[in-house]
């Protein structure tokens, strides 16, 4: 089978969540089919790119973001959906040319700022990866948004990614998102059929590390611009930490993740530590104590579990955390929803190292049973093939 996968960016470094997904299911893929990269990015591929492809591609990314800098003056051309995300000639006819020139049996799509720039009609099936529903990730922002104006805004970013999937990925022949949650919303937004794939974990990557452990350090991590993971880290300095430290005055929170904003730069402090952008975020989650994730926004799955699970950290989640994922509580997790109730329950963990043991262990073996790269690629390749072969009438590819 030959794919030709588009993307908006390349996919490495490894520090995002779709870098990730893309990176290790191609990995697999590419075992038994060729597939070829065209993406958003500077003519230098990273070397750890290129063996993953036959051929890479190239496209400079266009220079403005329409959903930041592009002036508007009535409402309608506020909410389009063609206002959201910029298009890129160049991206569009290297496009054409590769469908024409090329006998691709499936177009792939990972993320979401290329899909403006598809012809009106594609000669193949389109598989559309969509990772993360946006009108579920603005709806709990909404949700949990304080004052006016802020809910007009979200109300206003709402609308225009609902309008925006409904107009694009109704176009794929089949969807992908990572957890049902998004697809139960992608369902209801889009006429294509919807299919969760979960992510995995690298489990030999990520592996415990018991000789490591600092006491009473609250680890949190992900990157720390995404809106998601500041609200959460200011949840946990703020609101949690203190509750923490009534019964144990030495604990501390380790935020850990690129590029932190004012917001998270300001949480530092005597028990407070952030790092910024590290090289390898193993021997910080394998000096923490317990992983805390108090996410109250965003959608998708949370890598960050299940690196924590894999790497055998006892974890206290909120239900938005672990949505998506075989979480049970109390067993390969601990699911609160308050900021007492969370912090409740890292005491008891700091003061019981046999639990701590016990759910790590849970999580870890949750991992290898189910979050294997290798599993969902092939699930990935499975749809793949299933498309192809509709398709075509039924054509059988070795």
């Amino acid at each position: 089978m030959r794919i030709l996968l588009i993307c908006d960016r390349y996919p490495f470094p490894l520090t995002n969540g779709q870098n990730l997904r893309v990176f290790h299911l191609t990995r697999f893929l590419m075992q038994s089919s060729e597939i070829d990269l065209l993406s958003y990015g500077p003519g230098n591929v990273p070397p750890e790119v290129i063996p993953l492809f036959r051929k890479v591609y190239s496209v400079p990314p266009p220079r403005e973001n329409l959903r930041e800098t592009r002036p508007v003056h009535s409402p309608w051309k506020l909410l389009s959906p063609t206002a959201m995300i910029q298009h890129s000639e160049r991206f569009r006819s290297e496009l054409a040319a590769h469908l024409h020139r090329e006998r691709y049996d499936l177009l792939w799509m990972e993320g979401w700022e290329t899909v403006v720039n598809l012809p009106p009609r594609l000669p193949l099936p389109f598989l559309a990866d969509i990772i993360d529903d946006g009108v579920l990730e603005h709806w709990n922002e909404l949700c949990s948004s304080i004052g006016a104006m802020q809910r007009i805004r979200m109300m206003k970013r709402l609308i225009q990614n609902f309008l925006f999937e409904r107009r694009y990925f109704s176009r794929a022949d089949h969807c992908v998102t990572v957890s049902e949650r998004d697809a139960r919303v992608l369902r209801r937004v889009t006429a294509a059929p919807v299919t969760v794939i979960h992510n995995g974990v690298d489990s030999e990557f990520f592996h415990p590390a018991e000789d490591s452990v600092e006491p009473a350090t609250l680890v949190f991590e992900g990157s720390m611009e995404f809106r998601p993971n500041v609200d959460a880290a200011r949840h946990l300095v703020e609101k949690i930490l203190p509750l923490v430290r009534r019964y144990h005055p030495e604990a501390r929170v380790l935020l850990v993740g690129r590029d932190p904003t004012p917001e998270v730069l300001q949480l530092r402090g005597d028990h407070v530590s952030v790092t910024g952008f590290v090289d390898d975020v193993r021997p910080y989650l394998g000096s923490g104590t317990v992983f805390v994730a108090p996410m109250r926004k965003g959608a998708g799955i949370k890598n960050k579990v299940l690196q924590a699970w894999a790497m055998e950290k006892p974890v206290v989640a909120t239900p938005m955390a672990v949505g998506g994922l075989r979480a049970i509580d109390d067993n390969n997790v601990i699911i609160r929803r308050t900021s007492e109730a969370i912090a409740d329950a890292v005491v008891k963990l700091l003061d019981r190292p046999d639990e701590q043991r016990r759910i790590g262990k849970a999580g870890r073996e949750t991992v290898l049973a189910h979050y294997g790269w290798a599993q969902k690629a092939v699930e990935l390749n499975a749809l793949m093939r299933s498309l192809v072969r509709t398709r075509d009438g039924n054509r059988r590819y070795k």
